[in-house]
């Protein structure tokens, strides 16, 4: 399948959104398209397998919640490519974090500094990380810090951690996965987010899991 726009956009929504309730009217509203539109796109999906629908209430009131269908494995590829495609785009940050590749789980970058970088007063990133290597990390911020003119905001959080606060509905760290760009280990935070999913209850029930279990 030719991915478009579109398609990249309500795969990444329906990954990292956690607050909306992923029916064609509020995926619409997301996309900043038509529910038509969004409808389309969504049938198209469906037909691919990347997608299903559930069906919630009955009868002439019910309304179909759309899910990722992780029973199909070219849906972890494609959320991947899309993934990569946009920290591509930030080639700049990938630089200047590239030290911390393969040292943490998973690194975005969010806030400001992406969606308003001219008027930026500081570099929020979130790092997640397994093993207790903060020592490491800290270590490796300290030095980057001094390359950069605005101040580097590091949240340095366990899986667990993020989990807890994810649970928690936390503004901070919703907001990271929502908007942030994910600039290393891109396979490693999907595989998070649908653990998250799952255990806020957000993906049917059929869906069984597959990989690593949550990290502490």
């Amino acid at each position: 399948m030719e991915t478009t726009k579109s398609h990249s956009r309500l795969l990444k929504i329906l990954l990292t959104n956690l607050a909306l309730k992923p029916i064609v009217t509020s995926l619409a509203k997301e996309m900043k398209m038509s529910r038509v539109g969004a409808w389309k796109v969504t049938k198209r999906l469906e037909a691919e397998k990347l997608v299903s629908r559930s069906p919630m209430g009955e009868g002439k009131t019910s309304i179909d919640i759309v899910y990722l269908n992780w029973e199909n494995p070219l849906v972890e590829k494609y959320l991947a490519l899309s993934l990569t495609e946009d920290a591509l785009r930030q080639q700049r940050w990938r630089l200047n974090f590239r030290e911390l590749e393969g040292k943490l789980d998973f690194l975005i970058i969010f806030g400001s500094i992406i969606s308003a970088p001219k008027v930026a007063n500081d570099i929020d990133i979130l790092c997640i990380v397994s093993g207790g290597n903060f020592n490491e990390i800290e270590r490796i911020l300290q030095k980057i810090q001094k390359t950069q003119l605005l101040k580097i905001h590091s949240l340095n959080l366990t899986p667990g951690e993020l989990h807890l606060e994810l649970g928690k509905s936390s503004g901070a760290f919703v907001e990271a996965v929502k908007k942030g760009v994910v600039l290393f280990g891109q396979e490693r935070f999907i595989g998070f987010m649908r653990d998250e999913k799952r255990s806020q209850g957000l993906l049917p029930q059929r869906t069984e899991r597959r990989g690593e279990g949550k990290k502490a």
